[in-house]
């Protein structure tokens, strides 16, 4: 961005907040007033406590020099022009005199007043802007102006008064407080690269105390003597945040939370053909679905409805926390580990994963699938508790233990049991020299089969199918690998079974009849069979039958 010498305040906002520092939307709610001479910050610190210990030969033993923590912004605003109604909006306790409807003054001193530490204000300043660059960047730029916000300003109280040959200035006091919730602004403070005009791009971090834009090229709000209106913004969509009940067999009831950002109620459609529900904004509500399947719930602001937010869900739920799955897949360097992470439909696409080596959580996005595989590569061998945890709804986590290095998975391979001509016994050869002994699931539900580090183990299977033999290391079960094989083993597409008797309705035994079972030949065509003689038998009392079942695999 371009840069920029900020000088002389030109405007400044004032915006009724409530309890929580949000704004307050209806009458009388921001006054724009040029009518300051002066705002100053000076931000204040917590001091922390110093440890010190003598030695015993009157040196120093252990010497930790305090550190300080950033505690709050002080706030001292002066103004030129008294505003019964601006000053009420800083001080909550000021009363306001009235002749009929028209203010005429306002009232200060009374201790008994409403606290101030509590309701406060939020302030805006906006300043000339000195730069080198071009004095509008874009065509749609109004000009350039830097942007100033305190977003939650509290226990603010009248100072010093001095009447003199000289102009009259009033003086407030006030620290900022965090949380706020001041979002994104009720405003439109800031323009796109369109020239949209909206307000700000991000929204304002609640445990932050104040925010500096030094160019914005949308104009300042022009000055008003009166107190206007804060009209209720356009909303973001609602953050939604989805769990099911603990210990729900089967998991048919949602538990559903919308944060509305402040701004009120909102209506969920739970897509079963219930009617709409109004909910209040940031209150868990429970809804039963009585059969299975996918249900997208909406949820629309009350105010506004074409404000939407969806969200899936899979009737039963699956388990609220995450899956993870930790191995170590590049075999040239066995100190990186793929963590694949799953989240469930209803949960938002965030997750983090904390690597359990003093790194900083890292934040993913999952894919539309609902998975997404992230590399991690450790400097020290150990053994490491890797934990997966739901981006909007942190308590739902899963851990796993890996060891690093990790060991290379074992080599193996499978094969047909000469021995047997059926085919149902598989073979598997398999080498994890150094690394111990071995565990083979064999994939069809029977026992997993340990054996000794290398060498061949057989199993037979009871049923055809296809199944997926898992070669493991035993001290390292993540170090495996994977075998299809179809049963039976060895065997080319199965032909169709022919069985030849006498025909029951022949009593001359004249008639030969042919069962032929072509199941699972993988098509519905029948094999094309053609009798003969045997010309290898003169006395013509034998068939020859040539089966063609080529167009049937």
């Amino acid at each position: 961005m371009p840069e920029a010498r900020l000088y002389r305040g030109l405007v400044a906002r004032f915006t009724r907040l409530d309890v929580c520092g949000r704004p307050v939307y209806g009458e009388c709610g921001q006054i724009v007033t040029r009518g300051f001479v002066s705002v100053s910050q000076s931000a204040q610190f917590t001091e922390g406590e110093e440890i010190s210990q003598p030695a015993a030969d009157g040196g120093t033993c252990l010497n930790i020099p305090a550190t300080n923590t950033f505690s709050h912004y002080e706030l001292e605003i002066v103004l030129c022009a008294v505003n019964p109604v601006l000053a009420q909006i800083i001080d909550p306790s000021v009363e306001l005199v009235h002749d009929g409807e028209e203010i005429i003054g306002y009232d200060t001193g009374d201790s008994s007043g409403l606290s101030t530490n509590e309701v406060g204000f939020a302030l805006e300043l906006w300043m000339a802007v000195s730069s080198e660059d071009d004095v509008c960047t874009g065509s749609v730029a109004q000009g350039r102006w830097g942007y100033l916000l305190y977003p939650r300003v509290v226990g603010a109280s009248e100072g010093d008064l001095e009447v003199a040959n000289a102009a009259l200035t009033t003086t407030f006091t006030g620290t900022t407080r965090a949380p706020n919730g001041w979002r994104r602004g009720p405003y439109q403070v800031w323009a796109d690269a369109n020239g949209v005009p909206g307000p700000l791009p991000q929204p304002m971090p609640p445990t932050k105390h104040r925010r500096l834009i030094p160019v914005t090229t949308l104009r300042p709000p022009e000055p008003e003597t009166e107190c206007l209106p804060v009209d209720r913004p356009v909303p973001d969509p609602a953050d939604l945040y989805v769990t099911g009940v603990v210990n729900e067999t089967p998991r048919r009831t949602v538990r559903l939370r919308a944060d509305n950002h402040g701004l009120g109620p909102v209506l969920v459609t739970w897509a079963d053909g219930s009617e709409p529900q109004q909910v209040a904004d940031g209150t868990w509500v429970t809804h039963t679905y009585e059969g299975d399947g996918e249900y997208p719930i909406t949820v629309a602001d009350a105010q506004t409805p074409v404000v939407t937010a969806t969200r899936s869900v899979t009737i039963p739920l699956p388990a609220d926390e995450p899956t993870l799955t930790l191995s170590g897949d590049n075999p040239d360097n066995p100190f990186e580990i793929t963590a694949t992470i799953g989240l469930p439909s209803h949960a938002n696409r965030t997750a983090t994963v904390d690597w359990g080596d003093g790194t900083a959580a890292e934040e993913v996005t999952v894919s539309a699938a609902g998975t997404v595989s992230v590399l991690h590569t450790y400097q020290f061998p150990n053994i490491y508790y890797v934990a997966a945890r739901r981006g909007d709804l942190p308590t739902y986590r899963t851990r796993e233990a890996i060891r690093v290095p990790v060991a290379q998975a074992p080599a193996a391979e499978v094969e047909a049991d000469p021995d047997d001509p059926t085919g149902m016994t598989a073979v598997v050869t398999y080498d994890n020299t150094g690394n111990g002994l071995v565990a083979i699931d064999w994939g069809d539900g029977t026992p997993v089969q340990q054996v000794p580090e290398s060498g061949t183990a057989e199993h037979a299977y009871t049923a055809q199918g296809d199944y997926t033999i898992r070669v493991a290391s035993v001290a390292e079960p993540t170090a495996a690998v994977e075998l299809p094989v179809t049963v039976p083993l060895g065997q080319d597409e199965p032909g169709p079974q022919v069985t030849a008797a006498a025909d029951p309705s022949d009593p001359s035994g004249m008639t030969v009849q042919l069962d032929i079972d072509n199941t699972g030949a993988g098509q519905p065509t029948e094999p094309q069979a053609t009798a003969g003689a045997d010309t290898s038998d003169p006395s013509g009392m034998t068939i020859q039958l040539d089966i063609d079942n080529a167009t049937t695999a």
